[in-house]
């Protein structure tokens, strides 16, 4: 196996046997990391797949397959797959099910600090409806929310996220998104360019670098919980691919996610995928 991959694997924390079970076959979890913050889940996964990386690359680029291995995952969708700003069309099949009366109360009831993730002018369009407002008022409501969301962040990035709305004081998943880049050593050390691009998205895009948008309705403590999902990756020298998800909204339950890590070959159809995650609570 490359040198590379066992010298990335050792900086990201990963024992001698961990490198061992990971050249057999095995999916490792390789523990916690340091947090961004007192609250932040950070944890590492290291893992052997068979395939090429064009072959990997497509598959986590434009054929999202959540729905089939995770059972918490109701429906998903693509969003502008022609690289545009979106459409409506686009967010047709979230629905505020299952639960649809619990999900229409604590929309029409939205507050700072209630269990949603909006922002204050949010919760005021969601107001405006009134307490007579329609399961299918809500939902369309809902989904130019996400539309108005998806846009301001393919426009000015981390800096384009709306901050949350709570009782005290408004959370800023932009910042958390990226402090979380920040804290990270080994990709500003392994990856300089596609580390300032994490970062400044969708200022100083790399040659090579692509990206695509869904969302996902997971049903989490039986209720649907939408997050919007951006994925960008690209080729790292002749050895490899990096690549980073983030989800830069999520309806209820956290506030963000972030997951980046790289894909490196070492033979025709093998490689070997190291994947540092991020989770924040509230």
């Amino acid at each position: 196996m490359s040198s590379l991959i066992d010298e990335v694997l050792k900086e990201a924390g990963f024992s001698d046997a961990a490198i061992a079970d990971v050249k057999a076959g095995k999916l490792h979890y390789g523990g916690s990391l340091d947090a961004a913050s007192d609250k932040e889940l950070s944890v590492k996964l290291a893992f052997h797949v068979q395939g090429k990386i064009d072959n990997i690359k497509l598959v986590f680029l434009h054929l999202p397959a959540k729905k089939k291995y995770d059972p918490t995952v109701g429906d998903l969708g693509m969003i502008a797959t022609d690289g545009g700003d979106g459409t409506l069309e686009d967010f047709a099949g979230i629905k505020l099910s299952p639960n649809e009366v619990t999900m229409d109360k604590l929309y029409s009831n939205a507050a700072p600090g209630s269990d949603l993730n909006l922002s204050k002018d949010e919760i005021e369009t969601f107001k405006k409806l009134g307490k007579k407002a329609t399961h299918e008022e809500i939902e369309n409501c809902l989904r130019q929310v996400l539309l108005d969301r998806f846009r301001a962040y393919k426009k000015d990035g981390l800096a384009g996220i709306k901050p949350y709305a709570r009782s005290k004081k408004e959370f800023s998943a932009g910042e958390e998104l990226k402090n979380q880049i920040l804290h990270g050593p080994i990709l500003k050390k392994r990856s300089p360019t596609f580390y300032k691009y994490a970062l400044d998205y969708p200022n100083n895009k790399p040659e090579g670098a692509e990206e695509s948008f869904f969302w996902v309705n997971s049903v989490i403590d039986d209720k649907p919980t939408i997050a919007l999902i951006h994925r960008v990756g690209m080729p790292h020298g002749n050895e490899g691919y990096v690549y980073m998800e983030r989800h830069f909204y999520i309806s209820r339950s956290h506030n963000c996610l972030q997951g980046i890590g790289a894909a490196m070959t070492h033979g025709e159809e093998e490689t070997v995928v190291l994947c540092k995650c991020f989770d924040r609570g509230l």
